[in-house]
């Protein structure tokens, strides 16, 4: 199955129910899922690999750990970074909010 950001055009909170339901029935069913998405954040949640593009090249292909843990390439490295960088900018928000009350 070919899906092209499935999720793209939802609300988070719909966003995170179908991701989650989705990934289910996927496991149970044992379907062979493509998903085209920009969502890095989505595509290490999601998947059992992850093939990065730029520029219609294929940049690595691996597990979300490989990514995370061994990037080939400057871009892949910036990419699966862009998840902690805003669980980082969120945690201090949420510190600065702390802090106010």
């Amino acid at each position: 199955m070919l899906m092209d950001e499935p999720f793209g055009a939802l609300d988070p909170v719909t966003r995170s129910q179908l991701r989650d339901e989705f990934k289910t029935i996927q496991q149970t069913l044992g379907l062979t899922v493509i998903i085209v998405t920009h969502d890095m954040m989505e595509a290490l949640l999601l998947a059992d690999r992850i093939a990065v593009m730029k520029d219609g090249e294929v940049l690595q292909v691996g597990t979300p750990h490989e990514l995370l843990k061994e990037s080939e390439h400057e871009y892949v490295s910036e990419m699966v970074e862009m998840p902690r960088q805003e669980a980082v900018r969120l945690d201090r928000l949420i510190r600065q909010e702390s802090a106010r009350t």
